[in-house]
């Protein structure tokens, strides 16, 4: 694979494997439970990097270790918007923001060290690795953070999409998207448990879901695996200690929202 065109920093070296598995987290959100968990499980597969889609702050009580932990292990981040909003943390805590969001905001301002600021300061918004796009939302307009809910969204995303597959978060739903070229039709494919082996004649918007704040109804962390030369996809729930989460979000203040909708997946 390529090394990324469009990162402003030279990716870390990735572990020798059997395969060709790259790891896709995304949506963190400070949740450092969830991150080692699927950390953990990542272990398991001889995976030979791990990419980040941004949204590593925000809603949780951890945002400083779980930058720390992907600067360390992530070969290719990209932004996310909430990371966009911790670099203009000042300006947003003068507004009238809602307490789910400004009180995370105000800790990841008070947690994450001048040297994790300045990284995310040099992420870029989208990484092109030939075959893969890494984005966090939608590669139409990607400084809007557009979501990708609809077939009309997926369409616009596809205009802009130059590779095989894409991958995303945002919308904390995981899902697959796949375009026929020929008949530029669009369709949403609900991922399950089983390896997916994808049509190499057509291509791909996949959605990776949410590490630490799932919105699918269930509440275990998801990420995905994929091998790019096998075109083989595989996406991961991995079960992590929801009341040691919740725990902690309690003891960092944050609005009782933003834990009991952990156990809920929402």
């Amino acid at each position: 694979m390529p090394k990324p065109r469009t990162t402003t920093s030279t990716p870390k070296s990735t572990t020798t494997a059997k395969t060709n598995f790259f790891a896709i987290i995304s949506d963190i959100h400070a949740n450092i439970d969830a991150l080692e968990a699927v950390l953990a499980d990542i272990r398991d597969f001889p995976v030979r990097g791990i990419f980040c889609l941004g949204d590593i702050v925000g809603y949780g009580p951890e945002p400083g270790a779980c930058v720390g932990r992907v600067m360390d292990l992530c070969s290719v981040s990209v932004l996310g918007n909430h990371e966009a909003m911790l670099l203009l943390a000042d300006k947003i805590l003068e507004e009238d923001w809602e307490v789910p969001i400004r009180k995370p905001l105000q800790i990841a301002k008070d947690q994450v060290s001048k040297s994790e600021l300045e990284w995310i300061r040099e992420l870029p918004i989208t990484a092109d690795l030939d075959p893969i796009t890494l984005s966090h939302a939608s590669l139409n307009e990607p400084p809007e953070f557009h979501y990708i809910h609809e077939t009309t969204e997926a369409e616009a995303h596809f205009a802009a999409q130059t590779t095989f597959i894409g991958f995303n978060g945002h919308t904390h739903v995981p899902g697959i998207w796949e375009e026929n070229p020929e008949t530029f039709g669009v369709r949403c494919l609900s991922p399950g448990d089983k390896p997916v082996r994808l049509d190499p004649s057509k291509r791909y918007c996949v959605n990776v879901g949410s590490v630490g704040q799932p919105r699918d109804g269930d509440s275990r962390a998801s990420y995905a695996l994929y091998d790019y030369e096998q075109h083989l996809l595989v996406m991961r729930r991995v079960k992590y200690d929801l009341k040691k989460a919740q725990a902690r979000y309690k003891k960092a203040g944050l609005p009782a929202h933003n834990s009991s909708r952990l156990a809920k997946g929402e």
